[in-house]
This record gives C-alpha cells, sequence and structure tokens, in this order.
C-alpha cells in the first residue's frame, strides 16, 4: 500500500512540476496562492480586497483540522507545487512543507 501511495504522488509531482511552470499564472492566467492556515489565507484575503479579480487563493487545511497532526494529500502537494505563491508559517508543525517547496522546480515559484 506504501509502495502504490509513494508511487502516485511522485507521478502527481513529476506531473505537477512539469505543467506547473509556465509563463505565470495558471492555465486561465489566474496568479495562484496556497496558505497553511486559516490566518494566512484572511492575511492575504485582506490584501487582495474584497474583488480579487484574476487571482486565486487556496487554504490547505479544512475547518476543524489540527495543525500539528496535518499532513497533505497528494492533491494538496500538486497545488503547492503548482502555485505561484506558497504561504506558510514553518516551524514543526509544518515540516513537511520544506520538502513540498524544495520539490518544486518552478522559477516562478516563492516562498514566504
Amino acid at each position: 500500500m506504501k509502495k502504490a501511495l509513494s508511487l502516485i504522488t511522485a507521478v502527481l509531482l513529476t506531473v505537477g512540476c512539469l505543467t506547473g511552470c509556465g509563463a505565470g499564472g495558471g492555465d486561465d492566467g489566474r496568479l495562484r496562492i496556497v496558505t497553511t492556515i486559516f490566518p494566512e489565507y484572511d492575511w492575504v484575503m485582506n490584501i487582495l480586497g474584497s474583488n480579487p479579480a484574476d487571482i486565486d487563493v487556496t487554504m490547505l487545511l479544512d475547518t476543524g483540522v489540527d495543525l500539528h497532526s496535518f499532513q497533505p494529500t497528494a492533491e494538496d502537494i500538486l497545488k503547492i507545487s503548482t502555485c505561484d505563491l506558497f504561504i506558510y508559517v514553518g516551524g514543526e508543525s509544518d515540516e513537511w512543507a520544506d520538502d513540498a517547496k524544495e520539490r518544486a522546480s518552478c522559477k516562478l515559484f516563492r516562498v514566504i
């Protein structure tokens, strides 16, 4: 089971890295921002204002999920590897994020 999950994750990461390094933004030309927790998401939304027209903001943690026990899915890793801006806190709670950002080979990828 672990080998299958690892293989699926590796394939998704490879596809994400190859498709995520376009000329900027997603296929629809929108800027993609991914945050891990609500305070970061809320901060970005407050900066963007009430009408973030060409920006897609995604928060990885669902409501009620404990930050300390969060493990990203393959879909989460794909979102991170294809985004233009990834915002996370870091430290012990986000150790997985360091691995995810190292796998993103896109030149436009930035981490704050």
